[in-house]
């Protein structure tokens, strides 16, 4: 009896996802149309891989209010995934991964972080395997999908009722509301160091991509450590001095960060400030 593997290399809504957070994160820092272009040219309009995309996105978005219709639906979708021409779709997969390992490192973007992702493994898992294959395991994948498929009636927080009110609004109150918003922010924010500022930013637009957040960890923390250095030897308390010192090896080993989190963000803004603080009192 088969093992069922996952591949987020041959699962195609993975991929999508990868090149939707690629681009996103280019339109935010350059004018690259790279990742644009590989999406028109693989997910186009009557690509096999765009049919397959549809069926994983029906699976995600659709929602049902009963276990019978969601296996009913389930049974649907596999049924629809079986009429798509095969090698046809295995070819345009593999080019696919073969262009963005091309244009791209392959294995940075592939470590971008996915929403959703037990549940696209489940489905690539029903997509590409038979109920002979492992029908215990192919069970345990259709349990994933049906509970994302199910309605859930936890009650609507705030946040939630907030968000409903601002997608129900038409674009020009959006447009203003938006607009509203950023400016709150701006103004929040407005006394934040320009070090502070890029820091949030980087993180604003790359939060699903740990890999350049690390690197771009890896790149300002020496530059922290060498001006709190700097500072240390003008402090001329003793205990001070200690506690700098201290508060210097203390910061993250980045090599060690699975995933970097808000609460990373904030402690180094907290050294930002600490040095801003350091020049100011060693004027």
């Amino acid at each position: 009896m088969k093992n069922l593997k996952h591949s987020k290399y041959k699962n195609t809504a993975i991929l999508f996802e990868m090149l939707v957070r690629k681009l996103t994160s280019e339109s935010m820092t350059s004018d690259k149309t790279t990742t644009v272009d590989i999406i028109k040219q693989y997910f186009g309009k009557n690509t096999e891989l765009s049919k397959e995309l549809q069926l994983y996105n029906s699976l995600i978005k659709e929602q049902v209010k009963s276990e019978a219709k969601a296996l009913d639906f389930i049974r649907t979708c596999k049924s629809a995934h079986s009429t798509l021409n095969k090698s046809t779709l295995k070819r345009q997969r593999y080019n696919l991964v073969k262009t963005i390992s091309e244009k791209f490192n392959f294995q940075k973007v592939s470590k971008i972080r996915i929403n959703n992702y037990k549940t696209l493994a489940s489905i690539y898992k029903l997509f590409e395997y038979a109920e002979v294959d492992n029908p215990k395991q192919l069970m345990e994948s259709k349990d994933v999908i049906v509970d994302h498929l199910i309605i859930n009636d936890t009650p609507k927080t705030e946040v939630d009722k907030i968000i409903e009110t601002y997608k129900s609004q038409n674009k020009d109150l959006r447009l203003l509301s938006y607009t509203l918003l950023v400016d709150k922010f701006n103004e929040k924010y407005s006394g934040l160091n320009e070090s502070q500022k890029n820091l949030l930013n980087k993180y604003i637009t790359h939060v699903n991509d740990t890999e350049s957040l690390k690197a771009y960890f890896t790149k300002i923390i020496p530059g922290i450590k060498s001006k709190l250095k700097e500072h240390v030897l003008k402090i001329k308390d003793p205990a001070t001095k200690i506690k700098v010192d201290k508060l210097s090896e203390m910061l993250c080993n980045v090599e060690t960060i699975k995933l970097v989190k808000e609460s990373h963000v904030l402690t180094l803004l907290r050294y930002f400030d600490l040095i801003t603080e350091l020049k100011e009192a060693n004027k």
